[in-house]
């Protein structure tokens, strides 16, 4: 016998297919149907054209018991010599299919190489190998094919990484919504994904119990996510695009991550803020960002406060609550100089005391400090024209430690040569230290601006409050202006400025939805009246959904609404499995509640079901199949333009092979 598949096989594949659909049809004789349909849908997606396991699969959904031996005859053919040691007569019968030559052998067993490689997802191995083998692809289709979707998989593979990482993001914030739109599009690339698969587990194991509350909520894997029953665009096909660059970004996502996570919420900017060089319009990386950078707000408030705290504390005298503060700051932000300085202040038995903020020239000074001469011009002289003779008769004992580490040998010329190099090397040091040091002063002394000197005019700590009120550290600004004693010229100006500043904000008029809302809501609460008064309770739960969205639902749309949820308890069952893609099972139900409670609600669902089976079909590159699928959807809606323009494009491939045009449009074809 002849096998009942796609010839253009090799024999190992078919023998694997065989074995399978063997084992597929063992469980269904069992009783055990789930897997037994599982057995078939794996059979198919390594041929698709394998006829036997799709009429068993049609078996199944038609019977709802075990089947038996006798009415899976026609799927167990024998008599084909030594049919003994194979009870379906299809492993004998491959042994018929000889007549392969040494270059049959030779593309059996690239094919082989190539479908090991494609099973473990080594999508740039296989298509480099097909790149070398040009000559066998050409003379085998299957090959090419193969090859063909390993370079679609190659092509998706950033998109679908993009996506997973988006998904993971949403669902660890607690948006579901948001996680399986994500979803749904890795899915529509690469539905074998296996990350793709553990978060479609993650969201499904999140589902919650079947009733009147849960009907409509969007979490888990419940029937009440009724918008899948409505078309939904297509997604843009994917475009290919620099996977270095991709990878890059998720190193910098990566590193920003841990650095967050260590609690350095700048290192996390800063590695995050590189994506924009890459990607200026990266909206994860804006989102982090700008996470981090209220958390970064709000540390750093809670450390000046705390900071200002212990000083208060200080001038009070309570010298223990002043230490506790500083502590705690270091704590919080152990690079604080501040109160650091504090901090060796009490260890050395003085009050803490607020300290003028340092200046960039006083920043030099340490570095100056090491030289025995009293001002640079001194520094100038001494280190870049040292005097003649200053390496055998040192005027000080640094310019005798330097003349005696020179060898005899040299003479007083290269010792001064020697000399000025190192004057230079040490000016140079100095210059850029201090040029640095200037550059880069607030983000090594973030806290120096926002220190009160000690003796300042209230003319600076007014205009220095301003300044920290206009950078949103209203708290701090007014602890520095109730620092000006009343004697001062300046105090009314700063008791005015306390006052507008701590004056309550007043409640912001509550915004109602905009003009553009306000008419999509309108529309929305028309057409969920017309459903209602139709009967057609799905399409009217829905628009009423997406009006209370806008805006929350009143008087008589609130009772419609509430009214329309109790009318789809009856077959909330049915859209349970809709969910679930099982429109096999569903659709013997939806006729039999057709023949006996009509309505159209129940001839939505089988116009849908019959459109999402046409769909499979046509992913399965099975169009004429499709083709059957959906015109049984047509016979039920003469009004589908959607409906009616992909059963004229799977009729057109029912006497044409699919090619690549095919594959890309059934490809982001979206389930109803």
């Amino acid at each position: 016998m002849n096998y009942p598949g796609n010839p253009a096989l090799g024999n190992d594949v078919k023998q694997r297919i065989v074995a399978t659909f063997e084992q597929t049809l063992d469980l269904a004789i069992a009783g055990n149907r789930q897997e037994a349909l599982l057995g078939c849908d794996f059979v198919l997606r390594m041929d698709s054209q394998f006829e036997p396991a799709r009429h068993l699969q049609e078996r199944i959904h038609a019977n709802p018991g075990a089947l038996s031996h006798e009415a899976l005859a026609d799927l167990m053919p024998g008599g084909v010599a030594g049919g003994a040691e194979d009870e379906l007569g299809f492993l004998p019968a491959l042994d018929d299919l000889g007549g392969f030559d040494s270059s049959d052998a030779a593309r059996g067993g690239l094919r082989d190489e190539l479908e090991q490689l494609f099973a473990e997802r080594r999508y740039a191995e296989l298509v480099a190998r097909a790149h070398q083998e040009g000559a066998a692809l050409a003379a085998d289709p299957s090959l090419g094919q193969l090859a063909g979707m390993a370079q679609e998989k190659l092509e998706s593979a950033p998109y679908v990484a993009k996506f997973v990482a988006a998904a993971r993001s949403s669902l660890a914030a607690g948006e579901t919504a948001e996680a399986v739109r994500h979803l749904d599009k890795a899915r529509s690339l690469d539905p074998d994904h296996p990350e793709v698969g553990e978060l479609s587990r993650a969201l499904a194991g999140g589902g919650a119990p079947l009733d009147e509350a849960s009907l409509f909520t969007l979490e888990g894997n419940t029937p009440s996510d009724l918008p899948l029953l409505q078309p939904t665009p297509a997604s843009p096909p994917a475009q290919t695009f620099a996977s270095e660059s991709d990878r890059r970004i998720a190193q910098l996502l990566a590193e920003g991550d841990a650095a967050f996570g260590q609690g350095d919420p700048q290192g996390a900017i800063d590695s995050w803020s590189r994506i924009f060089l890459i990607d200026i319009d990266h909206d994860e990386a804006a989102r982090r960002i700008e996470r981090a950078r209220r958390l970064k707000a709000e540390s750093e408030r809670q450390v000046e406060e705390i900071f200002h705290d212990g000083l208060s504390a200080g001038e009070a005298g309570d010298l223990p609550a002043a230490r506790k503060a500083f502590e705690r700051v270091l704590e919080l932000q152990p690079t604080h100089l501040a109160a650091q300085e504090q901090l060796q202040l009490l260890e050395a038995g003085q009050a803490p005391t607020p300290r003028s903020p340092a200046r960039s020239g006083d920043a030099l000074e340490p570095l100056g400090s090491g030289f025995d001469s009293p001002a640079p011009v001194d520094l100038k002289e001494e280190i870049l024209v040292p005097p003649e003779g200053a390496a055998a008769q040192p005027r000080k004992e640094r310019k005798g430690k330097v003349a005696e580490a020179a060898s005899p040998a040299t003479g007083p010329a290269q010792g001064k040569r020697k000399f000025l190099l190192i004057g230079a090397g040490v000016l140079a040091l100095v210059l850029v230290a201090g040029w640095f040091l200037f550059q880069n002063w607030d983000r090594l002394f973030p806290n120096s601006e926002n220190e009160t000197p000690t003796q300042a005019p209230s003319s600076d700590a007014i205009a220095r409050a301003k300044k920290l009120h206009e950078q949103g550290k209203t708290e701090i600004a007014i602890a520095q202006l109730k620092r000006i004693p009343p004697s001062d010229p300046l105090f009314g100006e700063a008791r005015d400025l306390v006052k507008a500043w701590e004056a309550p904000t007043a409640p912001a008029e509550p915004i109602g939805p905009s003009p553009e809302q306000a008419a999509v809501r309108d529309q929305a609460l028309n057409q969920a009246r017309e459903a209602y008064t139709s009967r057609a309770y799905l399409q009217a739960a829905e628009r009423f959904k997406e009006g209370s969205e806008i805006a929350p639902l009143e008087g008589t749309d609130a009772e419609l609404f509430e009214d329309s949820k109790r009318q789809l308890l009856p077959i909330a069952a049915q859209i349970q499995l809709f969910h679930d893609h099982e429109w096999d099972l569903l659709l013997p139900q939806l006729w039999r509640l057709r023949e006996s409670s009509p309505g159209p609600d129940i001839d939505r669902m089988l116009i849908d079901s019959y459109y999402n089976l046409g769909l499979r079909e046509l992913q399965r590159t099975n169009p004429v199949k499709g083709v059957e699928q959906l015109r049984e959807a047509a016979k039920l809606s003469q009004n589908d333009p959607e409906l009616r323009r992909n059963l004229e494009f799977a009729e057109v491939y029912q006497t044409r092979e699919p090619d690549l045009l095919y594959r890309i449009y059934v490809k982001y074809l979206r389930f109803r």
